[in-house]
């Protein structure tokens, strides 16, 4: 699933192949208290698909990118510079009404006890489950190894909040949450806005 990116360094389940892709929040508490509506569906823009294939590049560009702040610690230059490619390829797709994503950082702290590949597993799973459930909201999900400290930042691009706010009655989602929440030492959550401004040709990562 090629919304869903990890690091080469994160650790694997004994005698699995090592996982060669670019670079990844976990499940609940990610989004919303956990509702019984059913997810909200996506319907694709031009804008939103240009994002996806931008969002691919996603990478860090420092070492301390796990606490560092989310809108200096990524190439966002090189994701604005392929949105704009990918803004003038012929689409019949309708366009969007506003220029705005949704992105879902978290940050924790893992016990150093934590089986980690099983639940990234866990959190792949549920966040291929939103995928498929919302049409394809979830534009990006990005999930990386630990730190000596056993710090780890994981993050997610949606096409629009309230979609996002809708998966959390989903039951992989709510499976992962259980698993994970005896894993941490600590956790912090940050919501941001990524706006696209066409009079600057530039992508505005600020806090929600």
């Amino acid at each position: 699933m090629t919304n869903v990116l990890i690091s080469g360094v994160y650790p694997q389940r004994e005698g699995e192949t090592e996982r060669k892709v670019t670079v990844t929040p976990s499940a609940c508490p990610l989004h919303a208290p956990v509702s019984s509506d059913p997810p909200l569906k996506y319907a694709p823009t031009h804008e939103d698909e240009s994002m996806r294939e931008a969002l691919k590049l996603l990478h860090p560009i420092c070492d301390d990118f796990r606490t560092a702040d989310y809108a200096t610690s990524f190439n966002w230059p090189k994701i604005t510079e392929s949105f704009i490619e990918h803004l003038k390829y012929p689409s019949e797709l309708p366009a969007r009404s506003d220029y705005e994503w949704y992105a879902v950082v978290f940050r924790s702290q893992r016990r150093a006890d934590c089986r980690d590949a099983d639940l990234f597993e866990a959190d792949r799973q549920a966040y291929e489950e939103a995928f498929s459930a919302t049409n394809g909201a979830l534009l990006v999900y990005w999930y990386t190894g630990l730190d000596e400290n056993h710090n780890c930042l994981a993050t997610c691009v949606w096409s629009a909040r309230d979609i996002a706010r809708s998966v959390n009655s989903l039951p992989r989602h709510r499976e992962a949450a259980k698993l994970s929440a005896h894993v941490y030492v600590s956790y912090h959550i940050n919501r941001y806005r990524i706006s696209w401004v066409p009079s600057q040709q530039s992508l505005s990562v600020v806090p929600w």
